[in-house]
């Protein structure tokens, strides 16, 4: 169900406004494709412009969806800020449909107050990256945890994996296997704790490596997403 009412006209400010304006430089009467995260898309119209305001007219709601049948989550330990951000502007447009940022023992230390902008901050990024790559659905972004908070969340049924350098499975080990729903669990940049390792492992998560290299964060969750695509999704 479209979640604009297209019997109103709507009123862009702030940065979408801005965006409008100084980057895509649209004028009066231009045409605009916009997405509420809910699925398809709109047509619309340039109708006014102040210094403040855009004004669309919606014209037709279009059922075109660009989500991989492949679901995937990334449990991703928050690292150093440029690199958490990279990791979920990326993840996005590799499809991934929920990300999870995990509080680990190994990850820079931060406040609540300071978590809360960053919570905001990757939001921001997701919807900017499903903007950038032609996504109308938003990925979830679950609220940063700890790991034993994790833990005690139900998930899905299917691939549980753990990255770990020296696991003796491999990746391609379960290439000729079919999945609907993958779990990815990346380290930090120092990795997860032995403990953390266990603890996830106990829980069902199995340690796979990649390749012969050890990746950072950042490289790792792009690289197993891309091939997870590649082999059960829709970038084979």
């Amino acid at each position: 169900m479209p979640y604009f009412n297209q019997r109103q006209p709507l009123i862009l400010a702030d940065e979408t406004h801005h965006h409008l304006q100084r980057v895509l430089r649209l004028r009066l009467h231009d045409g605009v494709t916009l997405f509420d995260g809910l699925g398809g898309e709109y047509s619309a119209k340039i109708i006014d412009i102040t210094k403040k305001n855009s004004t669309l007219q919606l014209l037709n709601h279009h059922a075109i969806e660009a989500e991989s049948p492949l679901k995937t989550t990334l449990i991703a330990a928050i690292s150093r800020p440029e690199h958490m951000d990279y990791s979920v502007q990326k993840a996005v447009e590799l499809g991934v449909t929920e990300i999870v940022p995990l509080i680990s023992q190994r990850s820079p230390p931060i406040n609540s107050p300071a978590l809360d902008k960053r919570q905001q901050h990757w939001q921001k990024i997701i919807q900017n990256a499903c903007e950038q790559c032609g996504r109308n659905r938003l990925p979830q972004l679950r609220t940063a945890c700890h790991l034993s908070t994790f833990l005690q969340q139900p998930t899905n049924e299917g691939a549980k994996w753990l990255l770990v350098a020296e696991a003796k499975q491999r990746l391609h080990d379960f290439q000729r296997q079919k999945f609907n729903y993958i779990q990815l669990v990346i380290g930090t940049e120092g990795g997860l704790t032995p403990t953390e390792t266990q603890q996830l492992q106990n829980a069902g998560y199995q340690a796979v490596a990649f390749g012969q290299r050890i990746l950072r964060t950042e490289t790792a969750s792009s690289a197993l997403l891309a091939v997870c695509q590649a082999w059960w999704g829709d970038c084979g």
